[in-house]
């Protein structure tokens, strides 16, 4: 069987923890996706005061290492929790990139976390879920395993 994690960084204990219930002979896969809707966004932002794409932010470059470099060092700590599985790093949209990865790596489940917000900031009920975790579920190619990161106890059900 082959299941796709995806991961952002501060979810590898909780996703390692959900392959260790699915059955043993797994091959792994961990994609991590660098989200370049920011730097879009600065784009968009600085073409609408119309300064000309030549001029962009000095330290562009720098950034765009310290991503790559970021992404790198969230796989290889990801190195504990799931030994030699194959390392994937993409950029995009995060939730196509992930639907994208699972097909083009054939994969038969992919697991995704639901929203990262904790404690008395995050939402019950539809929100919970965020816009990537939704997209995923409602667009992959193949079963999705939606790993919760909190306990029940953090958000008593009310009658």
């Amino acid at each position: 069987m082959r299941v796709l994690c995806c991961l952002d960084g501060t979810n590898s204990a909780q996703i390692a923890k959900a392959t260790e219930m699915l059955s043993q002979g797994l091959t792994l896969g961990l994609l991590h996706v660098i989200d370049t809707g920011p730097r879009r966004d600065m784009d968009r932002i600085r073409e609408r005061f119309f300064r000309p794409k030549a001029h962009h932010l000095p330290h562009e470059k720098e950034m765009l290492e310290t991503e790559k470099a970021s992404a790198q060092d969230i796989l290889s700590a990801a190195r504990c929790y799931f030994g030699d599985a194959e390392r994937m790093q993409r950029e995009g949209r995060p939730e196509r990139e992930i639907v994208n990865a699972a097909a083009e790596w054939q994969a038969d489940v992919v697991i995704v976390c639901s929203r990262a917000e904790y404690g008395e900031n995050a939402q019950i009920g539809p929100r919970s879920v965020g816009h990537v975790a939704r997209f995923v579920l409602d667009h992959a190619p193949c079963p999705v395993l939606l790993v919760r990161p909190l306990a029940r106890e953090q958000f008593p059900i009310t009658p």
